[in-house]
């Protein structure tokens, strides 16, 4: 119950605690007014004596102490709180992102605005995209090539994330693709993270020929942790013909080499979805089609916080209650 409201947000567990201290002063009041004394002697000899400093003080002093422990500890008894509601965000969604890096990424069969670009570069365009727009997230990465690394853990960092995105290098990881070392590190990181909402993004242009984990069984492995991935096959779906500019114009057979049979049984075993992209607008639309299905629905929920205030309050009575004690029986000592 809050007293004071709007002034303040303290709020009582037991308000009506607080009306004891006027309780105790209406008893004292009626026991002052119905006592009644022995005739005594003319105090007129007295008048002339000057009271000391202890007999001005006394009073006041006493009186001030015990009126701060009765407050002081009814206040206490009455448990103060302070009550806030916090509001907590939706759910944060864990994703790992697995990059293929091998050599093959360097493939320019993307088109852009300023003409052909490599499929590493378009990836790393829309993926940093993809990354900002995550706030409230935690997301990780893992790249693969002959072998699988862990570049970032899950962090809600994603500044970080999108620096080490940038600096994603051809061939950093080996020249082949290990499909089930990386999608395997991504599960290993995402098992043991707090959270319901789990997935892997598993990017790649090339067929698995390196690695010691078999892409179907990590597939297998991924169901039973409940964690979906989504994989997305980079690369024109049939062979074009490239042009390429430079001292000499060259022309190139270029096209996917992908695996895409193992692409959408490692999506429909996990309960993710299987992309093609080969263009950068069509990667760009895979990555917002996965933020949808990525979207956690719950509402946000209210935890209502309770402060309680009144240990500061009973040590208030407790050293009010202390020095009236020590002070009564020391200077303001009364003799009979």
């Amino acid at each position: 119950m809050n007293l004071l409201f709007p002034l303040t947000t303290l709020t009582f567990a037991y308000p009506y605690v607080l009306l004891t201290p006027l309780l105790l002063a209406f008893s004292w009041w009626m026991r002052t007014r119905s006592s009644r004394c022995a005739p005594i002697p003319a105090t007129s000899i007295y008048a002339d004596i000057t009271p000391s400093w202890r007999q001005r003080l006394r009073t006041p002093c006493l009186g001030a102490l015990s009126t701060i422990f009765i407050a002081c500890l009814s206040i206490a008894a009455a448990r103060p709180q302070r009550v806030t509601n916090e509001t907590n965000p939706l759910e944060a969604r864990n994703l790992m992102l697995a990059i293929d890096v091998s050599r093959s990424m360097g493939t320019e069969d993307f088109d852009s605005a300023l003409g052909s670009t490599s499929r590493l570069a378009a990836v790393k365009q829309v993926v940093k995209e993809f990354i900002a727009k995550r706030q409230g997230d935690r997301l990780g990465l893992v790249v693969f090539g002959s072998k699988a690394y862990l570049q970032a853990p899950l962090t809600a960092d994603l500044d970080v994330l999108v620096q080490l995105v940038e600096e994603l290098e051809l061939g950093m990881a080996g020249d082949g693709t290990a499909l089930g070392d990386g999608l395997g590190l991504s599960l290993k990181r995402l098992r043991d993270f707090p959270g319901s909402t789990k997935a892997v993004i598993l990017l790649t242009d090339g067929v698995s020929n390196a690695g010691q984990v078999n892409p179907r069984k990590a597939a297998d492995v991924a169901k039973d942790l409940g964690i979906k991935v989504h994989t997305i096959g980079v690369g024109s779906s049939q062979t074009v013909m490239r042009m390429r500019q430079g001292i000499y114009t060259q022309q190139s057979l270029q096209g996917a080499e992908y695996d895409e049979a193992t692409l959408r049984a490692i999506a429909e075993t996990t309960g993710g979805v299987f992309f093609n992209a080969s263009s950068i607008e069509g990667l760009t639309q895979v990555y917002q089609d996965i933020d949808k299905l990525e979207t956690t629905e719950a509402p946000d929920s209210t935890h209502r916080m309770v402060e309680e205030l009144f240990p500061r309050y009973a040590e208030a009575a407790l050293c009010a209650y202390m020095l009236l004690l020590i002070l009564g029986r020391t200077i303001f000592l009364k003799l009979p």
